[in-house]
């Protein structure tokens, strides 16, 4: 982790385990939804370390805060698909 460098506390292990929940009908053609769109996102970040629990409580809010995934879900940003079909530009 990124800010366990840059303010030095030691980490010894972290993992994450993420899991998403989406809607199937309309990717499987199926009635009842018309969108695709996540529905649920949750995670669960395990970290081992020697540093005491505010240390690690500090770095891992300030990774949350600072998290451009995090932050784009919970703010929904404007989004342009374009295909490069043979050097043609089309927006989808």
């Amino acid at each position: 982790m990124r800010f366990a460098s840059v303010e030095d506390v030691p980490l010894t292990a972290a993992s994450m385990d993420l899991r998403a929940q989406f809607p199937n009908e309309l990717k499987y053609d199926l009635d009842g939804s018309d969108s695709s769109a996540m529905e649920e996102l949750r995670y669960t970040l395990k970290v081992e370390s020697p540093a005491p629990r505010e240390d690690v409580l500090r770095i891992v809010r300030r990774a949350e805060a600072n998290c451009h995934a995090a932050q784009s879900l919970r703010n929904p940003v404007a989004v342009y698909p374009v295909l490069d079909l043979n050097g043609e530009q089309i927006a989808l």
